[in-house]
């Protein structure tokens, strides 16, 4: 409910206009009074006003003064002025120093009702703008973890990004790196976990072991840490930013960082065993990544921590330990930790649609099945990997494998034969390929009604509460663009017209049908006020609610 305040110094005209706003119910507005500038001060100063309906010439404190006393005390105030012929430059030139508006004193009530409307939708639309602005700030500072981890999960799993694209991302997300120079990655795990712990348990304790590293970090480098697989967390580590800092890893700024990261595990390892009773190992790259190579370091290092000395616990490896134990043979170079890191990367792309990657990863990996020097052991270990990547694929969306069968013989993924060559493995796989992103793209040809289907159901169980175009999105996980798009697109009207015409045909259902209030009308449909509920209705039916409830009532009462 707002406040009004009738100020003149004729008690007959704040009189009148006292009794015109208290019959006009629909306002909702608390009415007060004053015969003097003065006695309005008086109210002012004890009760907030928010519109204040004034002469605009009395004795004593006139209009423009009292409009500056006003602004003072309540700056969103809204100021209409009565005036007469006489005053009227008078009054124009007051709306420069904030007025509201001005109204003639021969002017209809209606006029005067319609002015002090427009003030109240004013301070709605403020205050909904400061409301909105709250909410889009608390919504970003809430969502911020989850965007920062979903931005760099997609670095490690491959995304590419100029350098430019980094910075102007880093920024929007509050990244605390630079995009300019490169990282050094470090990996953490948590050994073991007690059996009585819960999954929230072991959550909590990843986090704790994330916040006691980031502490003992932060003291001499800049870091910023994801975790994944629950009980395994990924530092990137930068110097602190000096104006003498390259880009250039080998020199002292870079050593030293890479030093003292090293140096201060062990004791993170400590504080960790005493404070939380957890054992924790760590996996440390030798040299800084470039990121546009980040993902290849990250599997390379990841896979470190499940081999060799990986495998026990409370240990501290960098990944040159890895490299001193697992050179091949003749694919020296080659390690089977980054090996497997690949293969899970090509099923990272297969999952995620991404087919130019997954066809450039593809030729790399199977290039050794065209090479005669390459041991048939390392050839069988591979088809193994793949048969297993696209298995796990057609298990994981089973409706895919109907389709399949339709084109291609499974049977060649469960048993390899010296029937079939090398080369036509390769292309048996590509096909197999072809048949997944196929059918991604013939589920994503479906997906559209699915969504739309979604956001009816999600309006008509959610009317009274946040039907908004970023709720709706974020419901059906799209884009709020996107979604207003892909709606207009396959529906030919725009989402918010389907959201207004469905409000208007439940409120006139409850108009019709029910005893309620406009207020309850109002509130069951998600609007915080009536009068925001009445001006969308009027818009919708060019009469107010109480009118159309009345006509109906009318027609009915004839019809009978």
């Amino acid at each position: 409910m707002y406040r009004l305040l009738i100020v003149d110094d004729l008690p007959v005209i704040v009189d009148g206009l006292l009794e015109l706003f208290e019959q006009t119910e629909y306002l909702q507005l608390e009415v007060m009074k004053a015969y003097s500038g003065e006695e309005a001060l008086e109210v002012l100063s004890l009760h907030r006003i928010d519109i204040v309906v004034s002469d605009i010439k009395m004795p004593g404190i006139e209009g423009i003064e009292l409009l500056q006393e006003i602004k003072s005390q309540w700056p969103a105030c809204k100021v209409i002025f009565l005036t007469g012929y006489n005053d009227f430059q008078y009054a124009k030139n007051a709306l420069t120093h904030g007025g509201f508006d001005y109204i003639l004193k021969v002017e209809s009530d209606e006029k005067i009702i319609q002015s002090v409307e427009r003030a109240m939708e004013k301070i709605e639309e403020e205050q909904d703008q400061v409301q909105m602005i709250a909410r889009a700030q608390s919504k970003m500072r809430l969502a911020l973890p989850s965007l920062q981890k979903e931005y760099m999960w997609e670095l490690f799993q491959g995304k590419q990004a100029m350098e430019s694209q980094l910075r102007q991302a880093f920024k929007e997300i509050d990244i605390p790196l630079d995009a300019a120079m490169p990282v050094y990655l470090l990996i953490g795990r948590i050994d073991t976990w007690k059996e009585m712990f819960t999954t929230t348990d072991k959550a909590l304790l990843t986090y704790a072991l994330q916040n006691i590293c980031d502490e003992y970090l932060s003291t001499q480098v800049r870091s910023y840490s994801v975790v994944f697989e629950l009980t395994k967390i990924v530092w990137m580590i930068q110097p602190k930013a000096t104006d003498e800092l390259s880009a250039d890893s080998s020199s002292l700024d870079w050593i030293r960082a890479h030093r003292y990261t090293s140096g201060i595990l062990e004791n993170i390892q400590g504080t960790c065993k005493k404070l939380l009773g957890l054992s924790v190992s760590f996996l440390l790259g030798s040299e800084a990544a470039l990121w546009n190579n980040l993902s290849d370091r990250f599997h390379s290092i990841k896979y470190g921590l499940v081999q060799g000395h990986g495998i026990f616990n409370e240990v501290i490896m960098t990944d040159k330990d890895i490299q001193k134990k697992e050179m091949r043979d003749k694919a020296g170079n080659y390690l089977d930790s980054f090996y497997h890191a690949r293969v899970q990367l090509l099923m990272s792309f297969l999952e995620n649609n991404h087919r130019d990657q997954f066809n450039k990863l593809y030729v790399e990996l199977t290039a050794i099945w065209n090479d005669p020097g390459t041991p048939n052991e390392r050839k069988i270990e591979l088809y193994h990997s793949l048969s297993a990547v696209f298995l796990f694929y057609i298990h994981k969306n089973r409706d895919i494998r109907d389709y399949i069968n339709t084109q291609l013989d499974l049977d060649k993924l469960y048993r390899y034969g010296d029937s079939t060559s090398w080369p036509e493995l390769i292309q048996y796989y590509w096909q197999m390929a072809d048949c997944f992103f196929e059918w991604n793209t013939l589920r994503g040809t479906q997906l559209p009604t699915e969504v739309v289907n979604k956001v009816h159901r999600y309006i008509e169980e959610h009317v009274s509460t946040d039907i908004s175009l970023t709720a709706l999105a974020d419901y059906v996980s799209l884009n709020p663009s996107y979604l207003s798009r892909l709606y207009k697109r396959i529906t030919g009207v725009s989402l918010s017209k389907y959201v207004n015409d469905y409000k208007n045909l439940i409120a006139k259902d409850m108009l019709l049908n029910t005893s309620m209030k406009v207020n309850e009308i109002a509130a069951g449909l998600g609007y915080n006020s009536a009068l925001a509920f009445i001006r969308f209705f009027k818009k919708q039916n060019e009469m107010t609610p109480q009118d159309f409830r009345m006509a109906r009532c009318q027609s009915q009462m004839q019809g009978q």
